[in-house]
């Protein structure tokens, strides 16, 4: 089984397809829907667009003659116009896709930090995925609920839910003091896990979090619920292993 992942790619940080391809090693085929120099939270970086849809398209094609199944996630997208790519693609080669993961990477911390068509073209996405990976500001930004406005996490599930409900989703960043907490919604049973909450901030967590899930519940096929827990507590060893090496970057693996 190959993961044929649509994600940024950034050479300075660790985040996007940087994060996927480390810990999902040679079962990741992956194609950038951007090329960035560095993470955008780092001075001086700049954006490259890349040839698409010609390998998207290729990628697809390369698979079907070789008679591997595949499983598509879609993580951030450089335009609009991707989306619409990737939807015939889904139709095309729909005989060899198996699972359609998506993390709709739109903002965080109750902002919008990608172009308004970009965030409008999320939903139809959702309509054909199995699984989604959003944040809190994201799951309030995509049922259009301000998150000044919804009394608790529980409702923003909720509201989710409802506008997707044919998806099985993993809700992370969710409110919780001094904790780290997530919300699984699968086949109209609910999680809830937490852990603790660590005096570090990195980019490219969600990234770590949504690869280890793949892995344990896709590859390893373990149950759901199990195998958000061990991703959560993966994520942060890893993060906690970065802190203590006093990284700048999530260090996904020991430097020697």
């Amino acid at each position: 089984m190959k993961i044929l992942c649509v994600h940024s790619f950034a050479v300075h940080g660790t985040a996007s397809m940087k994060a996927m391809m480390s810990i999902l090693g040679t079962r990741i085929l992956p194609v950038p829907s951007l090329y960035l120099s560095g993470l955008t939270n780092i001075p001086g970086f700049v954006k490259t667009d890349t040839a698409f849809e010609e390998l998207f398209y290729s990628s697809l094609d390369i698979a079907k003659r070789r008679n591997e199944r595949l499983i598509l996630y879609v993580g951030y997208l450089g335009n609009a116009q991707q989306s619409e790519i990737i939807l015939q693609g889904l139709k095309e080669y729909e005989d060899i896709i198996e699972n359609v993961l998506i993390d709709p990477v739109s903002g965080d911390h109750g902002k919008l930090y990608v172009p308004q068509e970009v965030l409008d073209a999320w939903p139809r996405l959702l309509e054909k995925a199995d699984w989604a990976f959003p944040n809190y500001t994201e799951l309030c930004l995509l049922t259009g609920k301000p998150e000044h406005e919804l009394d608790s996490s529980q409702e923003a599930l909720n509201c989710f839910q409802e506008r997707f409900s044919n998806l099985s989703f993993i809700a992370t960043s969710l409110p919780a003091e001094n904790q780290i907490k997530l919300g699984l919604m699968h086949e109209e049973e609910m999680m809830l896990f937490q852990h603790k909450r660590l005096d570090a901030h990195y980019g490219g967590t969600g990234d770590v979090f949504a690869a280890f899930f793949l892995f344990f519940a896709f590859l390893r096929k373990m149950p759901h619920g199990k195998a958000m827990e061990k991703a959560a507590m993966e994520t942060l060893r890893i993060i906690e292993q970065s802190q203590a090496a006093q990284s700048p970057d999530l260090l996904i693996f020991p430097e020697v």
